[in-house]
């Protein structure tokens, strides 16, 4: 007999709900910072790349003009490293305190990832036993055993922990991903601020 997904998930027994919510969460969010990412990170590198360029050709000038025309989400990373009236030391504390807001905004919502795919399992467990024990009562209730008396419970075990472990497999390794993803996304902006500190301050001297 044929059975629908709508079918398997009612008869995974009530820890297919807070599974459900699970899942939906962990797409609300995977979906989420797909767009941040896919959006951000290219804007990063090119506005880095463009003030490179401008402060290694020797145009302070042009590079702030570059700066201050993009998006503040995205320029407030760079512009203090390209204010020199200040003292190095400074600026670079300032840059170091955009760095770690830039990394709060692509770790963000990262943590119910994190969360779902530790939980997950153990509500996937919780349905396993309920249906173990709803099987176990299925035969002393009936005061026989065989297949068909336990089938119910054991059919509503497997699928809870199934289902338990699609949903933490699904959000631990988006979690994963995107660590690493924002990392070396910070990694480089890092190398990118320490360079444009370096030719900025340079051509101030110069100047």
């Amino acid at each position: 007999m044929e059975t629908n997904l709508g079918q398997l998930f009612l008869r995974g027994g009530w820890v297919m709900w807070p599974l459900l919510i699970f899942s939906v969460l962990s797409w609300a969010v995977i979906l989420e910072r797909l767009y941040t990412y896919i959006t951000l990170r290219p804007k990063l590198a090119e506005l880095a790349a463009a003030l490179i360029n401008s402060l290694k050709s020797g145009d302070l000038a042009s590079a702030r003009q570059i700066c201050l025309a993009g998006k503040p989400q995205v320029n407030e990373i760079f512009v203090t490293a390209l204010e020199t009236k200040r003292p190095r030391d400074l600026a670079e504390r300032m840059t170091e305190r955009s760095r770690v807001r830039l990394m709060s905004q692509l770790k963000r919502n990262l943590w119910i990832l994190g969360t779902i795919g530790s939980a997950s399992p153990f509500i996937g467990l919780l349905g396993t036993v309920v249906g173990i024990v709803r099987a176990f009562h299925d035969m002393a209730e009936k005061g026989a055993g065989g297949f068909s008396v336990v089938a119910g419970g054991i059919s509503e075990a497997l699928i809870a922990t199934a289902a338990g472990l699609i949903v933490a497999i699904v959000a631990l390794i988006t979690y994963n991903i995107f660590v690493t993803i924002a990392n070396q996304t910070i990694n480089g902006v890092k190398l990118a601020t320490e360079e444009l500190l370096d030719l900025a301050y340079g051509n101030s001297k110069s100047h």
